[in-house]
């Protein structure tokens, strides 16, 4: 059937069918506003994100062992958050750090150095507190090299407060039979994909290529429980393909199973699947930053993204998540120009409250009770005081922006697809043909069912 909201919206045709009771869906239903009436109510509860952060902290040191497990340290904001940081790294651009000054000031601060992204970035390694890091980033600028920290890129999941995804109380929907003719590449940068094999046929064609979310790894040594952010990407790919079952879905781990990574490698993960052929980029992920500058390594990688348009040809669509913040600073990647940035509305297709938003976002969905698939295992009592346990094939209600944006990166290769346009033209009718826009929500879309 089409897919649209009060008759009008998405041009595409998104074959759904829901084999849940109506009992099943008020069940559902009754889960979904516990759900948002916890994150409303966590939103507001900066001690509560400060907790959280020391949680996210000690279980990272418990696994010095895993190169992969990023530490990470806290530097105040000056609106009185606090932003996390890979301990002791700054970043500044190649051609900077090439330069008389930025060779006389490495020299002069004793930085160690390596590059990456191209060699178009350079990472400096410098020993001290997150205080002398921020210190040292701002004497670096004052002499006319920017220099920006590396910063901790999470999933929208982890500093929205405690509290996972739900079971739903019925069964997902069968898979439509793929169809004919060619895919639309889309890569999924995140914790990776499960390596459980589901029986439904979901998410059984989706590319792996050891991109394995552990879902079992913190603290150490594994305590047989899922970890805070496990199952993310499993989640954010079932969203895609509900929306794009023809779509040619590839997952790439940039984070670990607390949903923690630093920017950096996001970026290398974004420029590879590109490299790789993707056509569509989703990016459940984003950070706020000091000052709310740019961060430079998302921003180098999407110089390295159009360098590659240009020398292929070819377009490419990046899709991003708003935030989960409750406010209207930017969140990034989201906030870049060339980002797809996506919010998240109600199950009524109002503004959510505690979506991000701002005159920088795009676009929003239903980011509210989105159902989709999940993985085996049993919760942490550290994400929710009353853990549940997930059976094989299971599907869960989770919310967030991180659930809005896969709606709308599958909507893009979905119209491109049966459309037979190119990305970018298949994202401008979407827009085109959403609900009249919400003030800092962009165009309203209504792409899954409401529950």
């Amino acid at each position: 059937m089409i897919i649209s909201s009060q008759d009008r919206g998405l041009r595409s045709y998104l074959c759904y069918n829901d084999p849940r009771t109506t009992r099943q869906r008020l069940a559902d239903l009754r889960t979904i506003y516990e759900q948002v009436g916890r994150l409303n109510r966590r939103q507001n509860n900066p001690a509560l994100r400060r907790d959280l952060t020391a949680v996210l902290r000690d279980r990272h040191a418990s696994r010095e062992d895993r190169p992969d497990i990023p530490q990470f340290d806290v530097v105040p904001d000056p609106r009185g958050d606090e932003i996390p940081i890979v301990p002791q790294e700054l970043l500044i651009r190649a051609d900077a750090a090439d330069s008389p000054a930025g060779r006389s000031l490495i020299a002069a601060y004793g930085l160690k150095t390596s590059r990456c992204l191209g060699d178009r970035l350079v990472r400096l390694t410098a020993s001290g507190t997150p205080a002398r890091l921020a210190d040292l980033a701002g004497a670096m600028t004052a002499h006319g090299i920017a220099a920006s920290m590396n910063y901790v890129v999470p999933t929208g999941a982890v500093w929205k407060g405690l509290g996972g995804p739900e079971p739903s109380a019925g069964p997902g929907p069968s898979r439509p039979a793929p169809g004919d003719g060619d895919r639309i590449a889309v890569a999924v940068i995140d914790t990776g994909v499960t390596a459980q094999q589901r029986t439904d046929r979901w998410l059984t064609d989706v590319v792996r290529d050891g991109n394995i979310d552990d879902l079992d790894v913190l603290p150490g040594p594994p305590d047989g429980l899922l970890d805070i952010a496990a199952g993310h990407g499993t989640f954010v790919a079932g969203v895609l393909q509900q929306v794009a079952p023809d779509a040619d879905i590839r997952v790439y781990r940039a984070l670990d199973s607390d949903g923690i990574g630093s920017e950096v490698d996001a970026a290398i993960a974004m420029v590879q699947a590109v490299q790789d052929g993707a056509q569509i980029i989703n990016l459940s992920l984003g950070l706020e930053t000091l000052n709310d500058e740019p961060p430079v390594a998302f921003a180098t990688a999407l110089e390295i993204v159009h360098d590659i348009e240009a020398a292929t040809g070819r377009d490419v669509v990046i899709v991003a998540a708003a935030g989960n913040y409750g406010h209207d600073r930017p969140c990034w990647p989201a906030a870049f120009d060339d980002v797809t940035g996506v919010a998240a509305l109600t199950q009524d297709l109002e503004p959510a409250d505690w979506s991000s938003r701002g005159s920088w976002v795009d676009c929003s969905t239903i980011g509210e009770g989105v159902r989709s698939t999940y993985v085996e295992g049993t919760e942490s009592p550290v994400v929710d005081p009353e853990p549940d346990t997930f059976g094989p094939d299971s599907w869960a209600l989770s919310s967030g922006t991180s659930f809005a944006a896969p709606q709308v990166a599958g909507a893009i290769a979905l119209i491109a697809r049966n459309e037979e346009v190119d990305v970018a033209e298949a994202r401008r009718l979407l827009l085109l043909e959403g609900l009249p826009p919400a003030p800092g929500y962009g165009t309203r879309i209504g792409i899954l069912p409401r529950t």
